[in-house]
């Protein structure tokens, strides 16, 4: 019996994260457009977050997305935090569809035609987001499959196990509920999963509806372990969000506890004004709904303060002077991850493009700039993990191909560096005009990143032209000036080096304009300030 009941919660737990990762898939560019455009206040943030979390079904879906526009700039640290909060209230849903379809409703009446239909679209649906939505409804379908037999099993136990009576005795029974919903959210690390589990059992009458509210409180609770999880190693921005939910959750939690007895006397009065105060898992569903809001109310006039608390925290100076927009969350929902990848490529081409070779740089600085593109490529690895429409795979390439030119750019001018300080203090002629090359080398590359590609060509095809030029000279100077022949060697290698990395950088950044317009990201728009907080609407 034991093991059915297990295979029970691991098709409900198969189904909802088929249903997650299809709809998040699916839906990704929608998620992103919805949240540039409809999170101008924090009325609309909370909106965007109940709406988005109620139809992609997943909170943690929202809150790397969230992250995601927080790092990118295109939202501020105020609205995502409305966003989450929204989310939490979002994953009610959950309860609602269950106790509406999955008590009252003949599963087998639309569950396996939604599975067949879902398994068809992702078999025989030529694009990759038509196959992301057969997936999407193919675990919706077994999400209620998985209902129908977690409550059929449950109802096995109905007769032997009375949970009530047993948490009764132990005078703990409030202390017991919340331990019992924080234990399965933390193991299933959903907090819907959890809310399903224990309204099946409240419908399968294993146990009672008191102890089911404690638990609906400690599965809300529950949730913070999986955004702490999260956020280690996480951005800044993931680490704030992380803590921000934590506050939400605990302070709502301890609220309502305490008032736990006024909520209740609430729900059933609103359960006996609606007809509904016989069906147990319709009180739940609403005591879950009434506390999630409860939330959204005592965060509204705390949210300020909270906002500036937590941005004043994790202000460490970050290693290279500037911010990333990697994060390991983010590569799970590719429509975000692209953007992140191209928007951090566009960092790294500033930096490097940036280098001057008559200034050096210190090794380890170039060391630094080296190892954020080697993150680009574990950040790169990880969205692979993710399936990928066409498109994206496109723009992944193209990504790799950008990471592998700056890396190449950033050896040359190390080695190019190295070199010049063994000559830079001569005062030969050759050395100068050697300079000088470097010099041109040095305002081509501070420009590329921001001209066109026609006026990029020009500048590289005047440089190489110099180029030419200058070792016409250097090889005349061991006969006309009497320099030694070492020095016009060491000359000549960086000149070739210089040549070399301006030549790398010129294709990546043409690789980069590119995947600028396919991502429609701005020329500036990763230098946004993310960390003001807008006026109060």
């Amino acid at each position: 019996m034991i093991f059915n009941l297990v295979g029970s919660l691991g098709l409900f737990l198969l189904g909802m994260w088929l249903m997650t990762e299809g709809l998040k898939l699916a839906g990704g560019r929608a998620l992103e457009q919805l949240l540039a455009k409809w999170t101008s206040n924090r009325q609309r943030a909370l909106f965007s977050g109940i709406l988005i979390t109620g139809l992609v079904q997943s909170s943690s879906a929202v809150t790397v997305a969230t992250i995601g526009f927080v790092n990118a700039g295109v939202l501020t640290f105020q609205q995502t935090l409305w966003v989450v909060f929204g989310s939490n209230v979002g994953t009610t849903l959950t309860a609602w569809i269950v106790t509406l379809f999955g008590f009252t409703v003949k599963i087998d009446a639309f569950a396996f035609p939604l599975v067949g239909i879902g398994a068809g679209l992702r078999i025989f649906f030529p694009h990759e987001r038509g196959k992301a939505l057969g997936m999407a409804l193919a675990g919706f379908g077994l999400l209620f499959m998985g209902i129908d037999a977690l409550k059929e099993n449950f109802s096995g136990y109905a007769n032997q196990i009375d949970i009530t009576s047993i948490l009764s005795e132990s005078g703990h029974e409030t202390l017991w509920g919340l331990f019992i919903g924080f234990l399965l959210t933390l193991l299933t690390q959903s907090s819907s999963a959890a809310i399903a589990i224990i309204l099946t059992a409240v419908a399968s009458g294993v146990a009672g509806v008191h102890v089911a509210a404690a638990a609906v409180i400690g599965a809300n609770v529950g949730t913070t372990s999986t955004a702490l999880i999260a956020s280690l190693g996480a951005t800044v921005n993931a680490k704030r969000l992380a803590w921000a939910h934590v506050v939400f959750n605990m302070l709502t939690a301890v609220v309502a506890l305490a008032m736990l007895p006024l909520f209740w006397l609430m729900v059933t009065w609103l359960a006996d004004f609606t007809g509904t105060e016989s069906n147990l898992t319709t009180l739940l569903a609403i005591f879950h709904t009434l506390f999630n809001l409860l939330g959204v109310v005592l965060m509204w006039p705390i949210e300020p303060y909270l906002s500036r608390f937590l941005l004043s925290r994790y202000n460490k100076p970050v290693k290279a002077h500037f911010k990333s927009h990697l994060d390991a969350n983010i590569a799970t929902v590719p429509d975000l991850a692209v953007r992140a990848m191209v928007l951090e490529l566009n960092l790294l081409l500033e930096e490097v493009g940036q280098f001057n070779f008559t200034h050096g740089k210190k090794q380890e600085e170039i060391q630094q700039v080296k190892s954020r593109i080697e993150q680009v490529n574990v950040f790169i690895s990880l969205l692979l993990k993710s399936t990928l429409a066409k498109e994206q795979g496109e723009i992944v390439t193209d990504g790799l191909s950008i990471a592998y030119r700056l890396h190449n750019a950033c050896k040359l001018y190390a080695e190019a560096v190295f070199l010049y300080q063994s000559i830079s203090s001569s005062k030969l002629a050759t050395v100068e005009r050697l300079h000088q090359w470097l010099g041109a080398v040095d305002q081509v590359s501070h420009i590329l990143h921001h001209c066109d590609r026609e006026l990029d060509q020009e500048q590289l095809a005047g440089l190489i032209e110099k180029y030419n030029v200058l070792k016409k000279q250097l090889f005349a100077a061991v006969v006309g000036e009497k320099v030694e022949i070492h020095t016009v060697d060491v000359s000549l290698q960086i000149a070739s080096l210089g040549r070399r990395f301006i030549e790398q950088m010129s294709q990546a950044n043409s690789i980069y304009k590119n995947l600028a317009l396919t991502v429609a990201v701005e020329p500036d728009e990763s230098s946004s300030s993310v960390l003001s907080l807008p006026a109060e609407s």
